[in-house]
């Protein structure tokens, strides 16, 4: 495992004693947003990521910058932990939550659901438990126990008006989701979230590609790009209108090919604004992972991080932005059907 340890120390500039005891109290009455004047390393967030590298736009690139800014704005501890596989990620969390540690406050983060299969486990048998000194917040809302802390963001709303504004378009009549893995909550809900918006108003060709039918890996799905471009591509151009990607890099693949071979098909963009890799993109289905993980940092400061907080459309944390291209087509639909959206997400979580 790969360790790499950001501390950060800001110097005590103050000379009262009175001062400096106050300052140490900083923790659980700094406001966010101002410089504390004093460090505590008593006090850290321990972000594990995923064995894939950290791309400039990408969910894991967010969540460090997220952990970043709001470690350092309440002037605690934050290290970085980057293992070769998700199983040295797994035993590395399992080993951190192990041991009780008085006198010290500590958060683990998992980013992202492929952990769930190999922590529930450990949860189940009583290895990873909820201590006073440390708890473990993972990001994904299937993950639910006693002794874990769960961040679900919820994409049934978000995709749900993605995919009623895909049907307003007049040369959208098939499309085609490409699923990473459908084993995933946030998958299931994206795919389901598009087809009900999809179909709401007229009959229309959808259909979905689970990419775990590839390989026993069930990662895999989240990485071939270049079997994205060559190979499920070009059959898509031939029978689909629309591809939605669910399915992490791989959209990649799907964008350099829709520029190699401009108006092949539609391609949405997911989890940031990809109309800037092709012109044949819409509209995007944008998450903004580092607002979400600073708030579950800021509630954990507070003593306030709920063992299951659901992320959606209703508040913002997810957003759906229309291209410039399309603005004037698409943007009406967009916003006609916002509301509905949010309210059947609740019933669908329900």
């Amino acid at each position: 495992i790969i360790c790499s340890f950001g501390f950060r120390l800001t110097i005590l500039m103050k000379k009262s004693t009175i001062i400096i005891l106050l300052s140490l109290l900083l923790f659980s009455c700094h406001p966010v947003g101002e410089k504390p004047e004093v460090f505590d390393p008593s006090v850290e967030v321990i972000c594990v990521y995923t064995p894939r590298k950290i791309e400039d736009g990408s969910n894991a690139s967010l969540i460090y910058q997220g952990i970043l800014r709001t470690t350092d704005s309440l002037g605690i501890a934050y290290r970085s932990i980057f293992p070769f596989t998700f199983q040295e990620g797994a035993d590395s969390i399992a080993q951190l939550v192990s041991k009780n540690q008085p006198g010290r406050k500590r958060l683990i983060i998992a980013i992202d659901p492929e952990y769930s299969s190999y922590l529930q486990p450990l949860a189940e048998a009583g290895q990873i438990t909820n201590s006073e000194s440390t708890q473990l917040l993972v990001l994904d809302g299937d993950f639910k126990h006693d002794d874990v802390y769960t961040a679900h963001i919820c994409h049934y709303g978000l995709l749900y008006q993605a995919g009623y504004v895909a049907s307003q378009m007049n040369d959208v009549d098939s499309v085609q989701i490409v699923a990473a893995n459908t084993s995933y909550l946030y998958l299931r809900e994206g795919r389901d979230g598009f087809i009900h918006g999809f179909t709401k108003e007229r009959a229309n060709t959808i259909d979905t590609y689970d990419l775990t039918d590839l390989t026993a890996d069930n990662s895999v799905g989240f990485q071939i790009r270049q079997l994205a471009y060559s190979n499920i591509a070009p059959d898509s151009k031939k029978r689909y209108d629309m591809v939605v990607p669910l399915c992490g890099e791989t959209i990649m693949g799907f964008l350099r090919y829709s520029r190699d071979f401009p108006g092949s098909f539609y391609t949405v963009g997911m989890g940031q604004d990809m109309s800037i890799y092709s012109q044949d993109v819409p509209f995007s289905c944008i998450e903004h992972t580092d607002k979400i993980i600073s708030a579950c940092i800021l509630d954990w400061a507070q003593n306030k991080l709920s063992h299951y907080r659901r992320f959606g459309l209703d508040e913002g944390w997810v957003e759906l932005k229309v291209s410039t291209a399309y603005r004037e087509q698409l943007e009406p639909c967009a916003t006609t059907i916002f509301n509905e959206a949010i309210e059947k997400e609740v019933e669908y979580v329900k």
